[in-house]
């Protein structure tokens, strides 16, 4: 079967069949998951394909388009390539398959897990509501559902409590308290990235999760939310720091 359309959720036909059984085949959905028989683009679908895209180091926007209909049926793409790396410990493991399931959520500021998104909560806590509020709306329409809202560093605080890590939230500098510096080459799953202050080297203003294989994780803002993208996505000076969490690999 060749290419013919943008499949995403919602869709049906042959070619969303044909589609689903090759990530099944992958091993790209959740472990229920054991035979696909219907033909429409569902919420496991969509996940299935977000996590494909992120392993093949596409943008991870859940619609199989042509780039990704080119990497899931292509020469090169034959097996399940896994996100981490054999020496990434157990728990930084957890913590990125976790990351992974909050694609999409909201970004509100000095939120970390928040699960009531009504209008008076988010602009009780966020003085540009406006943008989160709109991303929200567009985000129901798009068929997301349980949506949570993070900003950048409570983003990584709720991975962290959610995973028995530590059980309290910590804003950026605090995260990067908590790490060893490593080389930008040296980097595995798990591992944090900074961005600083434009006037201060030593005042991180922005963090995000890597994920391995050049990709990142992070509640990048409120137009946005949680995404994943390349980790030179906003140019190679992007992230100034790495840091890995003494606590993720103990």
């Amino acid at each position: 079967m060749e290419f013919a359309r943008n499949l995403k959720k919602g869709t049906s036909g042959e070619d969303v069949l044909f589609c689903k059984q090759k990530l099944l085949e992958l091993g790209f959905y959740a472990d229920h998951i054991t035979t696909v028989t219907k033909k429409t683009f569902g919420a496991d679908t969509l996940e299935a394909v977000r996590r494909f895209q992120t392993q093949a180091g596409l943008t991870a926007d859940g619609i199989i388009g042509k780039e990704t209909w080119a990497a899931l049926f292509g020469d090169t793409t034959t097996e399940a390539e896994p996100i981490t790396k054999d020496t990434v410990s157990d728990k930084a493991t957890a913590v990125c398959a976790l990351a992974l399931t909050r694609i999409g959520d909201l970004y509100v500021w000095g939120a970390s897990g928040l699960t009531n998104l009504t209008d008076a909560k988010i602009q009780a806590m966020d003085e540009e509501f406006a943008r989160a509020i709109s991303f929200r709306e567009s985000q129901y329409k798009a068929g997301f559902a349980d949506l949570m809202a993070h900003d950048c560093s409570g983003f990584l605080s709720w991975l962290m409590r959610e995973t028995g890590i530590w059980d309290d939230r910590k804003n950026c500098d605090g995260l990067w308290a908590m790490c060893d510096v490593v080389a930008r080459n040296e980097l595995i799953a798990g591992d944090f990235l900074f961005r600083n202050s434009t006037t201060n080297a030593e005042d991180e203003t922005h963090v995000g999760l890597y994920l391995g294989r050049g990709m990142v994780i992070h509640a990048k803002g409120r137009d946005v939310g949680v995404v994943v993208e390349g980790i030179n996505q906003g140019g190679s000076g992007y992230w100034h720091k790495c840091g890995r969490c003494k606590l993720l690999n103990q």
